[in-house]
């Protein structure tokens, strides 16, 4: 063979190599947008998507972010939101339960399946589910709404320190951390506190079917095992995730086993990671300080 044609031998090999490589990332890729962005695993077909939210819920960006993932994906058929949390924020709960609501309403049935603990605010987010699930020994209710303020004026008081506030209306520094709340200012803070608690009320009494005087007379902040909701009709049945993602399969026509769809976590920059961590950061500080912060738990 001529040394042109071992040249020609060698470039040919080359770029069946190169190309090879290229084809192999190719692949890596698609199956890497498969599984960071969609949740998929590589598995495809209908599916049932598995939304958690646990712990104290002062966010609501994040859970949103992984509920539009689980909508947009044409494979999910129907969501169970694992709720394993003592509540949060009101707002930021009322968001997500009315995220939860639009999704149903758009097609995507929602099963609530509580963990250990899915209690007041916890509690909310599971009334946007046609169909609520909870462990015998999950700890759920606490029907209830508080808020908190911190006096220092004591403290102020021994270290010669004094605040001297002008402020445009009688109610404007309402909760301020120099002065104990007025009588009137602890009366507007309480027709505001059962104002949020009427609201409570009201959805638990649409979700679950039952009148107000019924979900107030259970709405005094305690808290009832599975068991003991279920014999209320807080909840509709006793049984683990697995039971609620199986009924959701049934819900949503898919035979056997549904396979399990789960959202990516959001990949953050680093400003976006401190951002989040400082709104959760400030969540748990705020109660404490003079702006007050409502919360469900």
């Amino acid at each position: 063979m001529s040394s042109g044609e071992n040249r020609r031998g060698c470039g040919c090999s080359l770029l069946a190599g190169c190309a090879a490589i290229l084809l192999a990332a190719l692949v890596a890729a698609v199956f890497g947008f498969f599984w960071g962005k969609h949740g998929m695993r590589l598995e495809f077909g209908p599916g049932v998507g598995v939304l958690d939210v646990f712990g104290e819920i002062a966010d609501e960006r994040p859970i949103l972010d992984q509920l539009d993932q689980l909508t947009s994906n044409p494979d999910t058929k129907a969501i169970v939101v694992r709720v394993d949390s003592p509540g949060g924020v009101i707002t930021v709960v009322e968001e997500i339960y009315k995220a939860l609501k639009r999704a149903d309403s758009e097609g995507t049935p929602i099963i609530a399946s509580m963990g250990s603990t899915a209690a007041s605010g916890g509690y909310f987010v599971c009334m946007a589910a046609d169909r609520v699930f909870a462990n015998q020994s999950s700890l759920t209710g606490s029907i209830g709404v508080f808020v908190e303020f911190s006096s220092a004026r004591d403290l102020l008081d021994k270290l010669g320190i004094k605040f001297e506030t002008v402020a445009s209306g009688e109610f404007k520094a309402l909760g301020s951390i120099a002065e104990p709340l007025t009588d009137r200012e602890r009366e507007h803070m309480q027709n505001v506190v059962n104002d949020f608690h009427s609201f409570f009320v009201e959805t638990v009494s649409a979700s679950r079917h039952m009148t107000a005087d019924q979900v107030r007379a259970l709405a005094d902040g305690r808290v009832f095992t599975g068991r003991q909701a279920l014999g209320l009709g807080l909840i509709d049945e006793v049984g683990d995730l697995d039971a609620a993602v199986r009924y959701a399969g049934q819900l949503a026509g898919i035979e056997g086993k549904p396979r399990i769809i789960h959202a990516s976590e959001p990949r953050l920059s680093l400003w976006e990671f401190f951002d989040r961590f400082t709104t959760m950061a400030a969540a748990k500080v705020q109660r404490h300080l003079a702006a007050p912060k409502f919360v469900m738990r």
